[in-house]
């Protein structure tokens, strides 16, 4: 009976210490991730942009890749499941 509560006070220390390590691990990362966002932020303040050159360039990448998915689409249909013009006019002529 000794052993096994011996055995169980060694096991929980171990198990808090782990967790305290994680959790300054946890802790120095968001340092880092906050220090990281004070350092990018006053890059952008630096380089003076204008407010709105993020929604800017957010609408362009999406018609950017509406685009390309158009292109890629029409040019190899069958690649992504999807039906060939010629396909689509057989079953149309054989539905009828």
């Amino acid at each position: 009976m000794m052993r096994a509560t011996a055995y169980q006070k060694r096991h929980a220390k171990a198990s808090q210490r782990r967790r305290l390590k994680a959790h300054e691990r946890l802790a120095r990362d968001r340092r880092q991730a906050q220090h990281a966002a004070e350092a990018l932020q006053q890059a952008l303040d630096a380089l003076e942009l204008p407010k709105d050159l993020v929604t800017e360039i957010e609408g362009r990448l999406r018609s950017q890749q509406k685009l390309l998915g158009k292109i890629v689409g029409m040019m190899c249909p069958p690649l992504f499941g999807y039906r060939t013009n010629s396909e689509l006019c057989v079953c149309r002529a054989s539905s009828m």
